[in-house]
């Protein structure tokens, strides 16, 4: 099965508008498109200039154009125009920063997506190992709380502060939804770029770590039309993301797979880089830890040595 083309861009105060207000609704109006992850992947390996882009992926010039003077535009991209060179566009500090969104995204696609799959490589799907540069090793990175320096769950954590709660999973909704959750049966390919690079998919799973299941409530608190959220539903659960029980006869309601938990560490990653980088003159949202009590300050830890990574130390391969 082939994927489906990304969504035209919409304009980014309409993508900001889609979810209550919070940070990890901001990130998503800056990265939320499946054409934009795919650049900055590109360019984190080192990719420059439009004719690389094209070569990598295909994307046509014109949307290439568009994507890349948005990221401009929000401060994730310079651009570099030398006299008698073709411009170059280089991260700045905002950018560099997405790199453990990236690696967060690179775990899920080993675990639930399509990366190693053969039938469905492509030169810029994530790179098949990870290795920590200052240990050597070939590791699996591990989420952890630089407070007590337990796993960060899901079923752990408090959303606190901010102006919304609207990315981040309740200790008991999530908790809920990662023990009752059974995964998915079936032979459809998941795709990250399909969750993660579609403003309205990435609003529903939010929603979904919020504990909101019915589709009344999904269209409440989202502002989304009923065909649109009938929509995305329907792609969730083909995804392998959400999946739908029935109750009191014909209601239904849609509850996180267990590849719906494992988005997690993105939905924290989103919250971190949003409050950073677009949060100015508002309360940060702020989550706590549950097991130590701690505000969390979740960091990436070497699976192998256990040392804190940075964007320095690790290589994909």
């Amino acid at each position: 099965m082939t994927d489906r083309q990304p969504d035209p861009p919409a304009d980014v105060a309409q993508a900001a508008g889609m979810a209550r207000s919070g940070a990890a609704q901001r990130t998503i109006a800056v990265v939320g498109d499946a054409w934009t992850l795919r650049i900055l992947r590109s360019v984190f390996r080192g990719r420059r200039r439009h004719g690389e882009f094209v070569a990598e992926f295909g994307v046509s010039r014109a949307v290439l154009s568009d994507r890349l003077a948005k990221l401009v535009a929000h401060g994730v991209l310079e651009r570099q125009a030398l006299a008698g060179r073709h411009p170059e566009y280089r991260l700045s500090d905002r950018g560099l920063d997405l790199w453990s969104l990236f690696l967060a995204m690179w775990q899920w696609e080993m675990d639930w997506g399509t990366a190693k799959d053969p039938d469905t490589w492509a030169p810029d799907l994530p790179r098949p190992t990870l290795t920590h540069t200052t240990c050597g090793q070939a590791m699996r990175p591990a989420l952890r709380c630089m407070a007590c320096r337990a796993p960060v769950l899901p079923f752990d954590t408090r959303a606190e502060g901010g102006a919304s709660e609207a990315a981040l999973a309740q200790d008991g909704a999530a908790g809920s939804a990662f023990r009752k959750a059974r995964g998915w049966a079936g032979e459809h390919p998941r795709r990250l770029s399909r969750i993660i690079g579609d403003r309205w998919n990435c609003a529903v799973v939010a929603a979904a770590f919020r504990g909101t299941r019915l589709f009344a409530r999904f269209q409440q608190e989202l502002q989304i039309g009923p065909t649109q959220l009938s929509d995305r539903l329907a792609e969730l659960q083909e995804l392998g993301i959400l999946r739908a029980r029935a109750y009191a006869g014909t209601r239904q309601e849609y509850r996180l797979t267990q590849a719906g938990i494992a988005l997690f560490p993105m939905t924290l990653e989103l919250v971190r880089w949003g409050n950073r980088w677009l949060a100015a003159g508002e309360d940060p949202l702020v989550v706590r830890h549950l097991p130590c009590g701690e505000l969390l300050d979740a960091r990436w830890h070497c699976g192998h040595c256990g040392e804190t990574l940075a964007r320095e130390t690790v290589r994909f391969g």
